[in-house]
């Protein structure tokens, strides 16, 4: 069973992939070399994995460099952030979170967020959706 987002287009790099069946099973160490193996990480801040995707649901996996960041600027889903190897500031309101491999940070929805990576890092970022926002 799929979800509503059918499957990844793919790129000479990445194969094509589901982005939501029944279960999912990812090996993140292998998903974050596999990132860090592609021309974006070699000459981009970022390199950028959506593991899965549904209307209410996606966790993305992204390598990032020193000083690279993500800007979450709407705030309409709840989010976690688990930082797997390196560091990374979590930014909210003025305020920040220091976040180092094997920490997770959890970000309740209506609040926009940056995270911005201290040091060369790889982080799982999911998010969560109301129904009502979900838009459907």
């Amino acid at each position: 069973m799929s979800g509503a987002y059918g499957s990844t287009t793919g790129t000479d790099e990445r194969d094509s992939r589901a982005l939501m069946e029944r279960l999912m099973v990812f090996s993140i160490a292998d998903e974050i070399s596999a990132l860090r193996d592609e021309s974006e990480w070699q000459e981009n801040e970022k390199n950028t994995r959506t593991l899965a995707k549904d209307v209410d649901f996606r966790a993305i996996l992204t390598v990032m460099h020193t000083g690279a960041t993500i800007d979450e600027q709407d705030g309409d889903a709840r989010a976690s952030v688990q930082v797997f190897d390196g560091t990374a500031a979590l930014e909210i309101e003025g305020r920040s979170a220091s976040l180092t491999a094997g920490h997770v940070a959890v970000v309740d929805s209506g609040q926009p967020w940056v995270l911005r990576a201290t040091s060369d890092c790889a982080a799982l970022i999911t998010f969560a959706w109301p129904i009502e926002k979900a838009g459907v």
